[in-house]
């Protein structure tokens, strides 16, 4: 039965070994998260052979010499590289936080790293403090983990005029004229602060008196008896439910902040003229000095409660949890477009057009992950949609690209490609709703009647069936190459006295060789346009293909309708060949299944460059080489839209591994070795 016990024990501390990942510590408010997986990094990678890499070696040399340690090892950071690394930034109204978790494995190492003679640690238990210089950011650690906070308030914040006069902020303006002088004696509103110590000791209880808020207190804050009983309230039983880590700054604010002018009418800022701009500088360097030491306090606050509040942290989060993956080596996540657009442009925030209800309107968290393995390196993202957004692109990305496109892809010469694929009847369609959605409110509320009646006149005005038929939504554009041409272009000499003359001069330009396509089943149109461009004079026939008359343009652009596809390209033997069924067409299968299961692609295929930009443009023969070179070590790089699940809207960037390399990590690191040669 012992025995039995003892392998429980042990199964389920195999199983609560992840929830000590330091992600328990990041707030669930946090705006944006980004992580780095040490244990799959160093699966691709030894640590040693990290150490012996170009950039291990550049890192260890560059921080032994600025921190006048000697490192051999990124062990002697002291950093667990078996965990996860995280950072988060993180926004109230008055602060915005950005913010480092890392993992420790040598406590002692990671000190001895940081540690100097000028530099003062404040212990307290078992964590310990350091200020970074000017109080703008603080280094707190344990022996597990090490937290790295810098703290900016927010200009929008003391743009308000009432939270100025609360905190004891003045708006200091300089104008030269001593006839607008203000007394700043006038400006009556002021506070006390506490010396920076003060607050950092008070910042641990800071978290204490937000759990249990004493009438004493209470009343001390002024709290109106409503508030106190939504806190304190014993009538009522309620589940004890930890604050929101930015609740921290408001009574952080009462260690700091002793006068409380809010009521009081707020007098005209100081104004400055005449010779005293030295004395306005003195006032503004005043007032900085202020909001340092505010931010200094709510700094201590947030980070005394990441080592020992009780808060709701990110883990609960399901848009965050639903975005991990275990293969991935690094991820970033946004929590929300809509919300951080309106967190980031609070002067904008109190008018319909650019708050809750504009621009981002609909568009939700937002994940990006990279993935490092043998074959290749991805980029993937992952954008969340309002349903009714979402089945929107659904029905206009209901279409593939135009199998006959694939007859004029040769894979093996081709630099690369970009293609996409709409419905464009349901763009159409589907277009005024979505302005109207995301752009509607930029006219107010008031204009409901006129946005609806705007988005039925456009639909009235269009007919979508129509035009589908003229240009159905696919189109493909290929670079087969480049080509170096002479070009005419007019510069100008002067003689001693600065008289200008004209001068014609030839210069060499390195020019792309393209063709570009896009499917019509209804071209007349087309047609008719090309009878007006040859009566005009605008285009010149040439056997069943057109010359688009433009002496100004450095390439000669010729066009043509054939099979239901409209051609566009530069290269007239290319055009004939088509024309004339001649094409040489061989694209690869991976090409082919790119183009045709995919609304949006790109290729660039780095080893068809090779040799075909001149040396000129690369200012010589040795930079050119190295250049050279860097493109035949790479392998061809990818980009492609995903179907559409769900309300998630996806795609992804990937790169491949030529022969000769273990994986991708240390493929990356030979590039960029050889790049720096």
């Amino acid at each position: 039965m012992k025995k039995i016990l003892i392998a429980i024990s042990f199964l389920l501390l195999i199983k609560v070994a992840p929830a000590q990942d330091l992600v328990k510590k990041i707030p669930g408010n946090a705006f944006t998260v980004a992580t780095i997986k040490g244990d799959n990094v160093f699966k691709l990678m030894f640590i040693k052979d990290f150490n012996e890499s170009f950039l291990g070696k550049k890192l260890l040399t560059e921080t032994s010499k600025s921190l006048d340690k000697d490192l051999n090892s990124i062990e002697d950071f002291g950093i667990n590289l078996e965990k996860s690394m995280y950072y988060f930034n993180q926004f109230t109204d008055s602060i915005s936080y950005n913010c480092f978790l890392i993992p420790l494995k040598d406590p002692a190492k990671f000190e001895n790293l940081i540690r100097n003679k000028n530099e003062k640690v404040k212990t307290s238990g078992d964590v310990n403090t350091l200020t970074l210089p000017d109080s703008s950011s603080l280094l707190m650690w344990n022996k597990n983990m090490m937290y790295f906070v810098s703290g900016s308030i927010r200009s929008s914040f003391f743009a308000d005029s009432v939270k100025s006069a609360k905190y004891g902020i003045k708006d200091i303006r300089y104008q030269n004229s001593d006839d607008t002088m203000i007394d700043s004696a006038a400006v009556a509103v002021d506070s006390t602060y506490v010396m920076d110590a003060a607050a950092t000791a008070a910042a641990p209880e800071v978290y204490e008196e937000v759990k249990k808020p004493a009438k004493k207190t209470i009343q001390k804050k002024k709290t109106s008896k409503k508030t106190a009983a939504k806190k304190g309230s014993k009538k009522k039983p309620v589940k004890k439910k930890a604050p929101k880590i930015e609740e921290v700054e408001e009574i952080a604010t009462a260690t700091v902040v002793l006068t409380d002018t809010v009521d009081m009418e707020t007098p005209p800022p100081p104004a400055y003229g005449g010779d005293r701009y030295d004395e306005y500088q003195g006032e503004r360097k005043e007032q900085e000095d202020k909001k340092k030491r505010l931010a200094y306090s709510w700094m201590t606050a947030q980070a005394n409660t990441i080592f020992n509040g009780n808060y709701e942290s990110i883990a609960s989060n399901k848009s965050y949890t639903n975005s991990l993956d275990d293969q991935s080596i690094a991820s970033i996540w946004v929590s929300s477009l809509q919300d951080v657009y309106n967190m980031l442009t609070p002067e904008l925030g109190a008018y319909s057009a650019y708050g809750k209800a504009g621009i981002m309107k609909g568009y939700g968290s937002l994940t990006s992950k990279l993935f490092m393995d043998k074959q290749s390196f991805r980029i993937s993202a992952e954008l969340e949609m309002a349903q009714e957004q979402a089945d929107a692109y659904k029905k206009i990305m209901n279409r593939k690209l135009n199998k006959n496109f694939l007859k004029y892809v040769n894979s093996e010469k081709a630099i690369g490609f970009v293609s996409y694929a709409i419905d464009t009847k349901a763009y159409l369609e589907e277009f005024p709703k979505l302005m109207k959605q995301t752009y509607g409110t930029l006219l107010g509320a008031k204009m409901d009647e006129e946005i609806e009646l705007g988005t039925d006149l456009f639909s009235l005005l269009l007919d979508e069936e129509a035009v589908s038929k003229v240009v159905k939504g696919d189109a493909l554009f290929v670079i087969n190459g480049l080509n170096t041409k002479d070009v005419a272009y007019t510069s100008y000499d002067y003689d001693d006295d600065y008289n200008r003359t004209e001068v014609k001069k030839m210069k060499k330009e390195t020019l792309p060789d393209f063709l570009f396509m896009f499917s019509s089943e209804d071209t007349k149109l087309f047609q008719k346009l090309i009878k007006y461009g040859v009566n005009k004079s605008y285009v010149i026939p040439e056997q069943g293909i057109y010359k688009l008359k433009e002496t100004k343009s450095p390439i000669d652009v010729y066009f043509m309708i054939k099979d239901g596809i409209v051609f566009f390209g530069n290269s007239l033997t290319e055009m004939q060949n088509i024309y004339n069924n001649q094409f040489n067409t061989s694209i690869s299968k991976k090409h082919k299944d790119l183009l045709s299961k995919n609304n949006f692609s790109m290729l660039f295929n780095p080893k068809n460059l090779i040799g075909k930009v001149p040396d000129e443009e690369f200012g010589g023969a040795e930079t050119a080489e190295k250049f050279n070179n860097t493109l035949s070590k790479m392998g061809d790089v990818y980009m492609k839209s995903n179907p559409i699940k769900g309300n998630i809207v996806s795609g992804e960037v990937s790169a491949e591994i030529p022969n000769g390399h273990e994986n991708a990590l240390k493929y990356l690191f030979s590039l960029i070795e050889n790049a720096t040669k």
